[in-house]
């Protein structure tokens, strides 16, 4: 197993921890999002232009999976850029959406956007309407494995006055 929760402790309740954009204040998620099957899909090599059709474990996805999209960004946690992380591919998260996909998780602060502003908010409500939601802020993304399929654990703790809920989340997998 392992932990892809950053530390609350560290930051308190800030952007920069792990936790779900659920764009609609109050909103709670399905408990389908609980327990899923993922894939993590590497990135590392530019998130902002993507070849889909050669990117390995995007066959693997089907409707109810989550998937990970490792940037290598949390390397720069900690870091004054870190907010100002690249933004993934569009037509990457459209068809992660037509997938049926329900986690779009990532090791930054925004899959869209950087941590926050008009092209954040705009992701996350296309994620929000399409019952798909964002999980931002994953460390050690770099010990999972690429293209091939694992149990991810994520817990959000429902919070009616905000639009975003802190997570735990945990890989089930072999180191």
């Amino acid at each position: 197993m392992i932990d892809l929760t950053a530390p609350i402790e560290a930051l308190g309740h800030s952007a920069d921890i792990t936790h779900m954009d659920l764009f609609y204040r109050g909103r709670m998620t399905d408990a389908r999002v609980l327990v899923t099957d993922c894939v993590v899909l590497d990135l590392t090599g530019g998130a902002e232009a993507i070849d889909l059709a050669g990117l390995p474990g995007l066959e693997l996805l089907q409707a109810g999976d989550t998937v990970i999209l490792r940037t290598g960004w949390e390397s720069r946690r900690g870091l004054s850029e870190y907010a100002a992380s690249p933004s993934v591919d569009r037509r990457l998260v459209e068809a992660l959406v037509q997938k049926g996909v329900v986690l779009v998780l990532i090791d930054s602060p925004g899959v869209v956007g950087g941590s926050a502003g008009p092209e954040h908010n705009a992701m996350d409500r296309y994620l929000a309407d399409h019952e798909a939601y964002a999980v931002e802020n994953l460390i050690h993304v770099d010990r999972l494995p690429t293209a091939e399929k694992f149990r991810l654990y994520c817990f959000p703790l429902h919070m009616t006055a905000g639009n975003t809920a802190p997570c735990r989340v945990v890989a089930d997998v072999e180191e």
